[in-house]
C-alpha cells in the first residue's frame, strides 16, 4: 500500500473530525441535505479504509451521516455480513464522532433494536441505530450485553471504562471496547490502519466464539457427495437452475456464501415462506437429478442439507439460523459466474470480437472501435447516450449488443408529455390502486435476477425534458456503493409509494437501481426535441453517430464464432465507483494532469468540468488499459468527445476562443487566427488536420466543425 494512501486516510479523518460540527450546523439551518461533505463520510473514508486495510468479503465498510436529516453522531462501520448488515442489530465495529468535542472513538459496539426492544415491540417501533436517548432500563440492558460479550474476548489491546462520551447514551452503553482519538493527537494513517486491523481480529474472534455451535448436520456425518464439477453441470441446467433459484444462490454467494434467510428475504423482497420453498425445490431437483443421498434425522429425510450447512445465530435473535453454502457448491458458483477471478485482457477482447462478429453478421456495420467504445462506456457508468440523426443505427446497436451478450432487453419509447419519475415507475390512481409505469416490471425482474445483464433503451429520450422525468434515476445512480461483491444504491421506489395497494407492492417490491441494469438513451437533435442540461451530460458518456456505411454485406446465416453469447452481468458491471478504489494511482494522476490542463482553457468561458467528469473519464481509461481494447490516444479522444465537448455551447467570443485554444492544445498545430475573412479559422484548422497526423483526430475535427458553425451562425454547440 502506498504511503500516500495512509496520508490521505489521515487527512480525510482529520477533516471529518474538525469540520463536521460546522457543516452539521449549516445543513440544519439551510436544509442543505445534499452538502458535498457527505461524500467524505459515505464514500471517501470507507473506500480508503477498505483499500488500506485490505478489507474483503465477508466484511464491508459503510459510512452514515444520517437518513434524511443529518445525524448528530455520524458513524463509519465495519460489518461482518455473517453477523449483521445493519447498525440496528448484532455486533459490529464502528467509528463514532462526538462533533462537539471533536473526539473520534473506534469501538466494538452493538445495535440497540434487538436488545432494547422486546419481541412484541419490534413490530410497533421505528428505531434505527442507537443515537437516540433511552431509559435507564434500556441502557442497563445494553451494558449487560456488552459485559457478556467482553467475557468472550479476553486480552484485547483496547479498553472499556465509563469515560466514553460519543454524544449519544446508547452508543456509550453499547460499547464493548474502544479507543479514543483527539484532533490534536490524531496518529498517522499507518497507526489508524493498524488499530482497525486489530479491532477486526477481535471481531473475527467474536464470530468464532459465536459460531462455536456444532454444524447441523455435522459435516463429518453427512455429505451429498457432489463434486464441484457435478454442481457446475446442474447450474447449467435451466430446469434445475431456474430464475428464482439462481437469484437465491446469487444473493448467498454475494454475501460470502453465508447468510440468514431473513437477510435474503429482505434483499429479494420475498417472504420467508418463499425462501424456504425455493430452497426446498432446488434441493429436491438436485436430489432427483443426481440420486444423491439425503440426510435423515429421527427417521425423517431433510432436503436443505444438500445445499447448506447451518448453525445457530446470535442469541439475541432467537429462532433464526445462519446458513452456509456447501464448499463445493460455492466453488462451482464462483466458476459459473466468473467471480473472484481477474477478467484478463484476452478474454474481454475475445468476447468483444464475438460481439462485433455477431453484429456484423446481422448486416450492420459500425465504425472501427465503436462497439468497444460502447462497451467501455457501459462498463464505466451504466448510463450512455447515443446521439445522431435518425436512421444511423443507434437503437439497433443497443438491441444487437444485448442479443450478442444474452442480455434481457427492453425498449421504451419516451412520450413528449413525460414530466416526472411517475411516468417511468408508476402512480396511484384516484382509487388508491398503483398503476405500474413502463419500466417498473423490467427493473423488478432485473433486481430478482442479479446475475443476468438487463439493458433498458429509452428511445428518443429527449422528446421530453430528460432532467425532469429521469432526475430520480440520475440521482440514485450517484448513490451506488460497493457492498462486498455487490453494488447497492438508494431506493428508487419504496413501500410507501404503493400506498395501500399491497398486491402490487408484493408483486414488484421496493426497487433500487439494480447493479445489473444498464440504461441507454437514444437521441435525435432537431426542432422537435429538448436540449440536455449539464446535469444530464455530466452523468453519461455521449457517443455521436455521424457515419453510415450504405454498402450492404450479405451473410448466409451465422458462421462459427458469430453466435450470440450468454455472458454474466459482471461482464458489464462497474469495476470502479470512486477514485479511491483505483489501484493504478500513477495512471489516474496522469489522466488528471491532462484534464487539468484542458480545464484551465475551459475555465475562461466557465465551461470547466468537475470531479464527476474527472472520475468517470478515469474509470473509462483504466478499464481500457486493463483490457487493452483501444490505444490510449483513441480512448482519450473518445472521452474528450463524449464528456467534454458536449458541454460546450454559446454565442460569446469566449466560447470561440476556448475552442481555438483547445484545438491548439490537442493537436500542437500552430495556425494564424488574425483574419477577418469569414470562416477562415475553421478552414485553416481543417487544412492543418489534412496535412498532419494528430493524437486526437475525432475531437480536433469536431472542434473545427464547431468553430465553423460559430463563424456561420454566431452560435455553436456540439449538437447537429
Amino acid at each position: 500500500m502506498a504511503t500516500g494512501d495512509f496520508n490521505l486516510l489521515h487527512d480525510k479523518i482529520y477533516k471529518f473530525m474538525d469540520e463536521y460540527a460546522g457543516v452539521y450546523r449549516k445543513v440544519s439551518q439551510n436544509s442543505d441535505w445534499r452538502n458535498s461533505f457527505r461524500d467524505i463520510i459515505a464514500k471517501d473514508i470507507p473506500s480508503l479504509l477498505t483499500s488500506c486495510c485490505s478489507i474483503k468479503n465477508p466484511y464491508f465498510v459503510v459510512g452514515s451521516y444520517g437518513k434524511g436529516r443529518w445525524t448528530g453522531v455520524p458513524w463509519i462501520a465495519v460489518f461482518d455480513r455473517r453477523i449483521t448488515t445493519s447498525a440496528t442489530k448484532g455486533v459490529y465495529i464502528v467509528y463514532l464522532l462526538n462533533k462537539d468535542s471533536k473526539e473520534l472513538y473506534l469501538t466494538l459496539n452493538q445495535g440497540a433494536t434487538d436488545v432494547v426492544l422486546g419481541e412484541k415491540d419490534k413490530e410497533k417501533h421505528t428505531f434505527t441505530g442507537m443515537a437516540g436517548s433511552s431509559s435507564s432500563r434500556d441502557l442497563n440492558k445494553l451494558r449487560q450485553r456488552s459485559q457478556s460479550v467482553r467475557t468472550m474476548l479476553d486480552g484485547t489491546p483496547f479498553i472499556y471504562d465509563q469515560n466514553i462520551h460519543t454524544g449519544a447514551p446508547n452508543y456509550d452503553a453499547g460499547t464493548i471496547f474502544y479507543k479514543k482519538y483527539t484532533l490534536n493527537n490524531l496518529p498517522a494513517g499507518e497507526i489508524l490502519v493498524s488499530d482497525l486491523k486489530q479491532m477486526i481480529q477481535i471481531y473475527a474472534s467474536y464470530y468464532d466464539q459465536l459460531s462455536g455451535n456444532t454444524w447441523w448436520p455435522p459435516e463429518n456425518d453427512y455429505s451429498p457427495k457432489l463434486s464441484k464439477e457435478e454442481w457446475l453441470k446442474y447450474l447449467q441446467d435451466p430446469s434445475i437452475f431456474t430464475t428464482e433459484r439462481s437469484a437465491l444462490l446469487k444473493d448467498f454467494y454475494d454475501r460470502g456464501g453465508t447468510a440468514k434467510f431473513t437477510d435474503i428475504a429482505g434483499e429479494l423482497g420475498w417472504g420467508l415462506e418463499k425462501i424456504q420453498k425455493v430452497s426446498a425445490d432446488l434441493s429436491s431437483a438436485v436430489s432427483q437429478g443426481s440420486n444423491c443421498p439425503l440426510f435423515k434425522e429421527n427417521g425423517q429425510e431433510k432436503l436443505w442439507p444438500i445445499l447448506f450447512v447451518g448453525k445457530k445465530s446470535d442469541p439475541s435473535e432467537k429462532g433464526y439460523s445462519i446458513w452456509k453454502l456447501r464448499n463445493e457448491l460455492f466453488e462451482a458458483l464462483k466458476e459459473f459466474w466468473h467471480e473472484g477471478d481477474e477478467i484478463v485482457e484476452s478474454s474481454v477482447k475475445q468476447e468483444l470480437e464475438k460481439i462485433e462478429s455477431y453484429i456484423a453478421a446481422k448486416g450492420f456495420t459500425y465504425p472501427e472501435g465503436m462497439i468497444r467504445n460502447f462497451y467501455l462506456s457501459l462498463k464505466s457508468k451504466p448510463f450512455v447516450i447515443l446521439a445522431g440523426t435518425s436512421g444511423t443505427g443507434k437503437t439497433k446497436l443497443v438491441k444487437l449488443f444485448a442479443e450478442a451478450i444474452g442480455a434481457k432487453y427492453k425498449m421504451v419509447s419516451v412520450r413528449p408529455d413525460w414530466s416526472d419519475s411517475s411516468d417511468l415507475f408508476g402512480h396511484l390512481d384516484l382509487n388508491g390502486k398503483f398503476v405500474p409505469g413502463p419500466v417498473l416490471p423490467f427493473l423488478s425482474e432485473a433486481q430478482r435476477n442479479p446475475h443476468e445483464p438487463f439493458i433498458l433503451c429509452l428511445d428518443e429520450m429527449n422528446l421530453a425534458r430528460v432532467e425532469y422525468y429521469l432526475s430520480d434515476v440520475l440521482s440514485v445512480i450517484e448513490t451506488r456503493e460497493k457492498d462486498g461483491n455487490r453494488i447497492i444504491s438508494d431506493y428508487l421506489l419504496r413501500g410507501e409509494n404503493y400506498g395501500s395497494d399491497t398486491v402490487t407492492a408484493a408483486k414488484f417490491g421496493e426497487i433500487r437501481f439494480p447493479e445489473n441494469l444498464f440504461l441507454v438513451g437514444t437521441v435525435n437533435m432537431d426542432e422537435t426535441t429538448f436540449p440536455f442540461s449539464k446535469k444530464v451530460l455530466d452523468r453519461a458518456n455521449t457517443i455521436e453517430f455521424d457515419y453510415v456505411d450504405l454498402i450492404p454485406e450479405f451473410h448466409d446465416g451465422l458462421a462459427v464464432g458469430e453466435e450470440p453469447q450468454k455472458l454474466p452481468a459482471d461482464f458489464l458491471k462497474s469495476n470502479y465507483l470512486f477514485l479511491a478504489q483505483c489501484e493504478d494511482r500513477e495512471y489516474v494522476t496522469e489522466i488528471g494532469t491532462k484534464l487539468q490542463s484542458m480545464n484551465e482553457i475551459l475555465q475562461k468561458a466557465k465551461l470547466h468540468v468537475g470531479y464527476r467528469v474527472r472520475d468517470e473519464i478515469s474509470f473509462y481509461m483504466l478499464n481500457n488499459k486493463n483490457y487493452g481494447l483501444l490505444s490510449e490516444e483513441e480512448a482519450f479522444d473518445n472521452e474528450i468527445m463524449q464528456k467534454v465537448l458536449p458541454r460546450i455551447q454559446g454565442s460569446s467570443a469566449s466560447v470561440k476562443d476556448v475552442l481555438c485554444d483547445l484545438f491548439r492544445k490537442l493537436t500542437n498545430l500552430p495556425y494564424e487566427t488574425e483574419s477577418t475573412k469569414e470562416g477562415d479559422i475553421s478552414s485553416k484548422m481543417l487544412k492543418a488536420l489534412d496535412k498532419n497526423i494528430v493524437k486526437y483526430p475525432k475531437s480536433a475535427n469536431k472542434i473545427a466543425f464547431m468553430v465553423r458553425r460559430f463563424e456561420e451562425d454566431g452560435f455553436t454547440s456540439y449538437w447537429l
